[in-house]
């Protein structure tokens, strides 16, 4: 009752339109179909869009990804990429709802077939989460993962290191970037635990485009003792 109150007197506001949205919806009538979401066949490394003939993008083909299993909902065009900038750097977390609804609707199933013990979210740098408030990629995990009945660990992951953006570098610089950026937190979670409790791991992120960051947090997990890794993002651009 009192979240129906508030919703009266505090509209959500539409994830595309911006505008305000009905108290038992997540994003208004008119923009239901606004954000163009990656149709089947999927990649099974990235989860982007392939032809009929293959299993695997062009980019996955000539990379030797560590992770297994690839998850995205959107197409990362115009309309998204205004729609995550509010959700990252102007506030607007009542978007993760939206996004998260969206992943569930659309690979519930796959999320469940995976079967992973654990969720992990991509973290942020501690000076980006004091700026910020709070780190995107963990509200979409927890969101996912109560949904679904899945643990979130929201430490198993830590960054060390503040990185130049990724989408101001070339993809050469991509992963030299990220060298050393990313660590796992073996003060908290021995490799007893992680061998034992979290051998699937799915990571968490809001974006996916080259990769890259993925890539360095799955060889991380996997150095640590994790058997399998998985991840899902929310958008995928179009690759190189």
């Amino acid at each position: 009752m009192i979240n129906v109150l508030l919703r009266a007197v505090y509209p959500r506001r539409c994830p595309h339109c911006r505008g305000a949205v009905p108290a038992d919806m997540l994003i208004c009538p008119e923009c239901r179909d606004a954000f163009k979401k990656i149709r089947p066949p999927y990649c099974i490394k990235c989860g982007r869009h392939v032809n009929d003939d293959t299993e695997y993008c062009e980019e996955c083909r000539s990379k030797d990804h560590g992770y297994s299993n690839g998850i995205s909902v959107f197409v990362y065009d115009a309309g998204m990429k205004r729609s995550m900038s509010d959700f990252k750097f102007h506030g607007w977390k009542e978007n993760a709802d939206y996004y998260v609804d969206e992943v569930l609707r659309s690979h519930a199933g796959d999320i469940t077939g995976f079967a992973p013990d654990i969720l992990v979210p991509v973290p942020i740098h501690r000076s980006k989460r004091a700026l910020r408030g709070y780190n995107q990629a963990e509200l979409l995990a927890e969101g996912i993962g109560r949904a679904l009945g899945i643990g979130v660990v929201n430490d198993l992951l830590i960054r060390n290191r503040k990185t130049v953006a990724q989408k101001t570098l070339g993809q050469e610089n991509r992963s030299a970037n990220l060298k050393k950026a990313f660590a796992c937190n073996t003060a908290k979670y021995s490799e007893s635990i992680i061998a034992r409790s979290f051998r699937k791991v799915m990571i968490v992120d809001d974006i996916y485009t080259t990769g890259s960051t993925m890539e360095a947090c799955t060889r991380i997990l996997l150095d640590a003792g994790v058997a399998r890794v998985g991840i899902l993002s929310v958008a995928a651009g179009a690759g190189t």
